[in-house]
């Protein structure tokens, strides 16, 4: 099965033709539109090629700069589902989150471990059925995007498991807030918390992938957003997908990064969290 977060992030830096693509085109072109890049096209040697430009980071807005203080929770790569899903670790985590006054929990993609048995419709029920049996247990205010693993089911024509388990949560009075998207920025306290599921394109760094990506966003001078026409800057990166946990300050653009380890039990071996909490004086982050 194609990783579609993996091609859009390859197709931002190289041409494809379209055998390379690997998927049926419209497939492709409705999960590119809808994570907002611009397809563009060229001929080359009797060859069409396909190459992506982002257009913009969707921003919704939880707070402005007259809330001074924030305190939330990052995790991400719960594969839940997967053989070697720890309940009792994500369990743990999110009870020392509630123990510590934890109001928010953002959540960098792969929450499902997606398509893993020939009994599709039935591995969705109850991998949506264990998420719910777990989060109906912890009254946090949880933000969701999709990881590669979560979009896998949506390639085989079922709906978005996260969007289910956001309505099923609802129903008990749980707010999980779902987006489309795999990146996404948010405004806490003024300026952009961004959280993404980051595809590296080098296995060998995956500890400063995260940093890499950074540079990226700088380069392109997207470190910054707007919401009703106030620019806020980017402070807070988070990611998933790399498995491993590290947190890093890139003091040059002021973003402190952000990157959880997995719930899966043979990768617990470090924390599965991070929980961060500190104020915001004049778009600058102090950290508790």
């Amino acid at each position: 099965m194609v990783n579609l977060l993996h091609l859009c992030e390859s197709m931002t830096i190289r041409w494809y033709k379209e055998e390379e693509i690997n998927l049926p085109f419209k497939q492709f072109e409705k999960f590119a539109r809808r994570n907002h890049f611009f397809i563009k096209k060229r001929y080359e040697n009797g060859t069409t090629k396909y190459k992506l430009i982002r257009q913009f980071i969707p921003v919704y807005f939880i707070s402005g700069p007259e809330v001074k203080r924030f305190k939330f929770m990052d995790i991400a790569d719960l594969h839940i589902g997967h053989e070697k899903f720890s309940e009792k670790t994500l369990r743990a985590s999110l009870q020392k989150a509630q123990d510590n006054g934890v109001k928010m929990v953002f959540i960098a993609g792969d929450i499902f471990e997606g398509t893993c048995s020939d009994s599709c419709e039935t591995t969705y029920l109850q991998q949506i059925d264990l998420a719910y049996s777990i989060f109906k247990d912890y009254k946090f205010e949880y933000y969701a995007i999709n990881g590669n693993h979560d979009y896998s089911f949506e390639q085989i024509g079922l709906p978005n498991p996260i969007e289910r388990l956001a309505n099923k949560l609802k129903q008990v009075n749980i707010k999980f807030h779902y987006f489309e998207e795999y990146i996404m920025d948010f405004v806490i306290c003024g300026v952009i918390k961004r959280v993404m599921h980051v595809e590296r394109q080098d296995f060998n760094k995956q500890r400063i992938f995260a940093a890499l990506k950074i540079k990226y966003f700088e380069e392109e001078k997207m470190l910054s957003n707007t919401h009703n026409k106030t620019i806020y800057p980017v402070r807070f990166f988070q990611v998933g997908h790399i498995h491993v946990n590290v947190q890093m300050y890139y003091s040059k653009r002021k973003v402190f990064i952000s990157q959880s380890g997995s719930f899966l039990s043979s990768e617990c071996k470090e924390n599965r969290e991070n929980i961060i909490q500190g104020k915001i004086i004049d778009g600058k982050i102090f950290m508790n």
